[in-house]
Order: C-alpha cells, then structure tokens, then sequence
C-alpha cells in the first residue's frame, strides 16, 4: 500500500458483469449524485469510452444497463439529431463545414448514465472532434431529445 493509499484509503472497486471494473466516486456533500466511474465498449464507435454512472454503492441498476443498450442500439437516430445543435454551436464562433461524416469527424468517448429512476431521463455524451482538438462537444439529452451543445476545452 502506497503512502496516499494509506492516508486517504483505497479507491472502492466493484467488478460489474455489464460494465466490467468500475470505480466508486462518493460525493458526501450530495450523497444522490455520487456515481461510478469506469470504461465500456462501444458498439457504434468500436472502442471503448468513458462512462459515468450515477448510482448507490451496491452497483448499476439493470434500468441503467438497458439505458446503455438502448443508446448503442438508437446511435444513429440519435446521431441526426445531434448534427444541427452541433454545427449552429460551432457556427456560432468557429466555421464549420456542414458534418459530411458524423463517425468520421465526431469520435464519442464518455456518456454520462443517471440513475433512470425516474421520467424524462436527462443524460449526456461528449465526442472529440477533428473540427477542434482543443475542445470536447458535450450533447445534453433529454430522454431522446438533444437540449443543447456545449463545447468544452
């Protein structure tokens, strides 16, 4: 055990059958938003991405594994969704080239999962972009529907 690790304690790890290894990151002040950090395959992008997901200690709920499925398998409706919010956002203070290859310019690399208990289900997804190497592009959902972009960087 190394000096911190045995200062501040260990990082709690569970082992989830859906998501594989996943870290505890406790918010005390707000226990509710405390939430699992770990990385997933990604069917639509072929690699693997970073997720967050929101929950109790004792692991995912099977809602929140649907919810991922459900995401991987709706990718691209969900894609032509995203387009128009992203190329307003960034028309608004880079140019931007109409997306002619969505896969090809936007790579996903986190998805932030909620506790899905409860209707609409507010979540979001971030991508890199070939457009701006210095910025994320964070897509705000709400159940199916994009709310805003925000760019990050």
């Amino acid at each position: 055990m190394g000096f911190w690790s045995f200062l501040l304690g260990r990082p709690v790890k569970i082992g989830d059958a859906f998501f594989g290894e996943m870290q505890w990151v406790e918010i005390t002040s707000d226990p509710p938003k405390s939430y699992f950090e770990c990385e997933r395959y990604f069917k639509p992008s072929g690699k693997k991405i970073g997720l967050s997901v929101t929950g109790l200690l004792g692991g995912p709920t099977p809602r929140q594994k649907d919810f991922f499925a459900q995401v991987e398998a709706n990718y691209s409706l969900l894609v032509a969704k995203f387009i128009p919010l992203i190329e307003a956002e960034f028309g608004a203070w880079l140019p931007l080239p109409v997306i002619k290859s969505f896969a090809a310019e936007f790579k996903p690399i986190g998805l932030d999962i909620p506790a899905c208990d409860k209707l609409p289900i507010l979540w979001e997804i971030t991508f890199d972009t070939l457009h701006d190497v210095n910025h994320t592009v964070t897509v705000r959902m709400l159940d199916d529907e994009p709310q805003y972009v925000r760019l990050d960087g």
